[in-house]
C-alpha cells in the first residue's frame, strides 16, 4: 500500500499507510507501531519529524478495530492535530530558550565558543559534557566555565547526578 500512496499527497499517505496498519490488527495494544510507520513515511516525503505517538496520547481517538475508513483517516486527522500542537509549543520553546541564551552570547568575544554552545543545546535534547566536549573541541573544565557563564539562561540539568550530569531545554 506504502508503494501505491507513493504518487498521493504525503499526509493522505500517511494516513491511508496508518489505516491499513489498523486493518491488519498485528499488535491491538501497540497502534502506535503504526504511527512509526506513518512519521516515516512524512519524513522521507520531506516533512520533519512530528510527534506522533505523542499526538495519539493527546487526541480523543482510541482505535477499536471496528471503525470504518472514514473514522481512521478522521482519527489519524486528529491525531496529525495534537501533534503539530505540541510541535508548536516545542518551538515556542525552542525560541523563548534561544532568546535567552542569545542575550548572554551577546556580550561574548568573536571568538568563544560559548554560541556553538547554546546551537547545540537547541539541536539535541540532551547534551552531556563529554558530548559538549567532543563536538565543540575544548576540555570538560572549559565546558564547566561556559555553563558558568550563561548563569540565569542556562538550561536545566536533567539527571541531578554529580557523576554523570546531562542537560537539555525543558
Amino acid at each position: 500500500m506504502v508503494k501505491r500512496t507513493s504518487s498521493w499527497p504525503t499526509i493522505a499517505a500517511a494516513a491511508v499507510a496508518w489505516s491499513v496498519w489498523l486493518d491488519l490488527n498485528l499488535y491491538d495494544r501497540l497502534t502506535w507501531i503504526g504511527l512509526i510507520m506513518a512519521a516515516a513515511i512524512l519524513r522521507a516525503r520531506g516533512l520533519t519529524g512530528l510527534p506522533l505517538a505523542a499526538g495519539f496520547k493527546q487526541s480523543k481517538f482510541p482505535p477499536q478495530g471496528w471503525e470504518g475508513a472514514a473514522e481512521k483517516l478522521e482519527g489519524f486527522c486528529q491525531v496529525l492535530e495534537e501533534a503539530l500542537v505540541l510541535a508548536h509549543k516545542d518551538l515556542d520553546r525552542l525560541i523563548l530558550a534561544r532568546e535567552l541564551m542569545s542575550r548572554v552570547t551577546a556580550r561574548t568575544r568573536s571568538n568563544s565558543k560559548l554560541p556553538d554552545l547554546v546551537e547545540l543545546f537547541l539541536s539535541r535534547p540532551l547534551v552531556t559534557v563529554p558530548l559538549r566536549a567532543k563536538l565543540l573541541k575544548v576540555t570538560p573544565k572549559a565546558v564547566d566555565l561556559m555553563l558558568v557563564q550563561l548563569g540565569g539562561a542556562l538550561p536545566r540539568e536533567l539527571t541531578g547526578r554529580t557523576r554523570y550530569r546531562a542537560w537539555g531545554i525543558v
